[in-house]
């Protein structure tokens, strides 16, 4: 590995960053309280964004190194074809599992050094082995799997059409609708790159692990190995120590001292300091023993992120008890949690007794009466709104400057302007994808959701969809920004926005506001998703046309095995998918909810969030958020040195409602572990920090990926038969 390109400040300094490199895993024991200059300036962390792409990664790159060989299309095809199946299996498992991008890397990894291995490398060979199994191909076959190792959005409208309106569409209708759906949001992130990927600002920290992951693999082969033998005993240890929490004693899942004090006495109690059951509690203060639960981003998201996720957390606790003791909606009448819709005497609501003919029927509403949330889930909703509006102003306030250029229509035709970057500049010795690829992409992407829309009947206006696309472009471009700079990365962002502004558009059509829905904010979560593989594929210098070539490839199979599987799944247990509880091996709680967000939206939108309905501050609060980053911008345009800018309002606001969900136990390990890593360690331990913990900080959680092979079964028992352990 070139030394160069750890630190590209000139050779002035190539002779004490040979010594660095020589003993930079033994030396991880020094006494860092007295921490040289030298060290400061070369591992310390303070700009995250320059910080992590030069003294994290390695701008390293040999060009020389084939990428688009036979075993990234084998490996890349055949993994993607694993993982499309898996992915739309566990959409119909009672837990829903997900087929994780380390997973996928792991076994590619030795899938690929094995065919290295094995194949010869002369004559004709040598196309099928060209040499070592290198980190270009590698990055490369795992961005190809992982875009098709997901159960599209537009597979759940492809089911639900299927099992709740009869309506079965073709195999060629239900593909295309599915293709369509992926590539538009292929086609603006395609068009976005000179803004949301080759920046150095925008360093997208949910994926730099994963790059580090592949630098510590693939490059310098003799320090990897040290960083394998560490990788090796942290998944053992943290291997076996999962088996406790997830097989052998669930309840250290979530321990609360003040519950098994009060012991079930006061439902308060567990209200605010229950949380290891689904909806149980806000976990305050629990203590968490799995780290399925903590997760990851303790370590690689930036400090100001979990600074402000933090202070939304704990509004949380307070906003979620003030409306429920309060009786604010009634909320008294109904679960502390809950996500479904109730009658006023906190029975269930009947949502199918509403329709006619899949429409919004005004008198039999009349005869069932109006519909209510629990209070934590309109707040969910309400707060949404709150963090899509001061995510719109905070960018535009603080960022207009880097994200103006793509509202230009000269920029959409032609590209932007050039770009100074350190692995971009690397980047530029191989053929870039030309704009116009994208463009026609989007195009066709555009014309086969026009003619699916119709031929479905989606009841999916033209017009509207192309507002809805507008919209979408618009938020791919704002959340975007915010998501390549702080990590702040919610795949369902926006969904309760789309939901709303189709129900206006389109009141009593709850089907067009599924399809509306995922033209909205499907698009731009793809959009994000594919803008952070651009940027993998960037610090990893795989060639621009390649990253090109594996995300559609990986569109398509992904589409057509998403399909395939599920028609047969629903074809062989329909009766399960249609049941309420379904069985131990089938589930259709995914679809019955999607389903059901699209009635509550699509026919009773109006009646529960316009003007006189009981949650009409809920579209209002869209408004409000528009104001909520104003205060601190001119704050600290008056005072600069004050830190206001380090207030994120749309992160504070979207996690004001994080615990209205779920189990909410992790919460207090979380914030502690994530404020000890990005601020002591950071600071004190530089050099741990840069070199090992930021490389290693996904490895620990390898073994509780939930790979579905595994531990789906084994360990979180999705399907066949409980066994008490004692």
């Amino acid at each position: 590995m070139s030394l160069s390109d750890l630190q590209p400040l000139g050779k002035e300094k190539s002779d004490s960053m040979e010594k660095v490199a020589e003993v930079e895993v033994k030396e991880l024991s020094v006494d860092h309280e007295k921490l040289s200059s030298y060290e400061q300036d070369e591992y310390l962390v303070r700009d995250y964004a320059h910080d992590i792409a030069i003294k994290v990664l390695s701008t390293q790159d040999d060009p020389t190194q084939p990428a688009f060989t036979f075993r990234f299309l084998f490996l890349g095809i055949g993994l993607s074809a694993f993982g499309s199946v898996l992915a739309q299996i566990y959409y119909f498992k009672p837990q829903t599992v997900s087929v994780a991008r380390l997973f996928l890397l792991l076994i590619s990894y030795f899938l690929g050094n094995f065919m290295a291995f094995v194949i010869p490398r002369k004559g004709w060979f040598r196309y099928l082995n060209p040499g070592p199994f290198n980190i270009k191909e590698h990055t490369a076959l795992i961005i190809m799997c992982s875009t098709a190792s997901v159960s599209a959005q537009a597979s759940e409208i492809v089911a639900v059409d299927n099992l709740y309106y009869n309506n079965v569409l073709s195999p060629a209708l239900a593909i295309f609708t599915l293709l369509s759906s992926q590539l538009l949001g292929y086609g603006f992130a395609g068009i976005l790159r000179d803004f949301l990927v080759y920046p150095t600002e925008v360093w997208w920290p949910s994926i730099v692990t994963s790059a580090n992951v592949f630098q510590a693999l693939h490059y310098d082969r003799s320090l990897a190995s040290k960083r394998v033998k560490v990788f090796w005993i942290v998944f053992g240890v943290v291997g076996v120590w999962e088996i406790i929490p997830q097989f052998v004693f669930p309840v250290l899942t979530g321990v609360s001292i003040f519950c098994l004090i009060d012991n079930g006495r006061h439902d308060w109690m567990r209200n605010v300091f229950g949380g290891a059951s689904n909806n149980e509690g806000t976990g305050l203060l629990a203590a968490c023993f799995d780290w399925n639960y903590i997760g990851g981003g303790v370590f690689w998201q930036p400090l100001k992120t979990q600074i402000n996720q933090d202070i939304g957390l704990l509004l949380t606790y307070i906003f979620m008890c003030a409306l429920y003791y309060g009786n604010i909606w009634k909320a008294k009448s109904f679960p502390f949690m809950s996500q479904d819709l109730f009658y006023q005497n906190g029975t269930q609501y009947d949502q199918s007794l509403i329709l006619t003919n899949n429409v919004f029927d005004p008198f039999k509403y009349q005869e069932q009466g109006p519909a209510f949330f629990s209070a934590s889930n309109a707040w969910f909703l309400l707060v949404s709104n709150l963090a899509l509006g001061s995510c719109l102003v905070h960018v535009l306030l603080w960022h207009w400057s880097e994200i103006s250029g793509a509202f230009k229509f000269s920029y959409l035709l032609s590209g932007g302007s050039d770009v100074d970057d350190p692995h971009y500049n690397e980047m530029k010795k191989y053929k870039t994808v030309p704009q116009w690829w994208f463009l026609l992409i989007l195009l066709a992407a555009f014309a086969g959701a026009q003619a699916t829309n119709y031929k479905g009947f989606s009841g999916l206006p033209w017009w509207s969809l192309i507002v809805l696309l507008v919209m979408s472009f618009i938020l791919t471009v704002i959340y975007g920004y915010l998501a390549a700079i702080t990590g702040f990365q919610l795949s369902w962002f926006g969904s309760g926005f789309f939901q709303m502004i189709v129900a206006f558009m389109l009141p009593g059509r709850p089907v067009a506001n599924m399809y509306g829905t995922m033209y909205g904010q499907y698009t731009m979560n793809q959009s994000i998703t594919l803008l952070a593989d651009f940027k993998l594929g960037q610090y990893t210098k795989v060639p621009p046309r390649v990253t090109f070539v594996a995300q559609v490839v990986g569109a398509v199979v992904g589409c057509v095995l998403n399909y395939v599987m599920l028609i047969n799944i629903i074809d062989n247990n329909r009766a399960a998918l249609l049941s309420i509880a379904g069985t131990r091996l089938w589930s259709g709680q995914n679809p019955q909810s999607f389903n059901s967000n699209a009635i509550s939206w699509g026919a009773l939108g109006p009646e529960m969030f316009g003007a006189g309905g009981v949650y009409f501050m809920v579209p209002v609060a869209l408004a409000i958020g528009v104001f909520l980053p104003l205060p601190f911008y001119f704050l600290h345009k008056k005072w600069p040195k004050a830190g206001f800018d380090y207030v994120v309002t749309p992160i504070i606001t979207q996690y004001s409602a994080w615990l209205t969900v779920g189990i909410n136990t992790s919460i207090t390990f979380s914030v502690l572990i994530g404020i000890f890593s990005q601020y002591y360690v950071r600071k004190r331990y530089p050099r741990w920090f840069t070199k090992v913990s930021q490389r290693h900080s996904e490895y620990r959680f390898l073994p509780l990926i939930k790979c579905p092979p595994i531990l789906a079964v084994q360990v979180s028992r999705v399907s066949g038969v409980q066994h008490q352990f004692f």
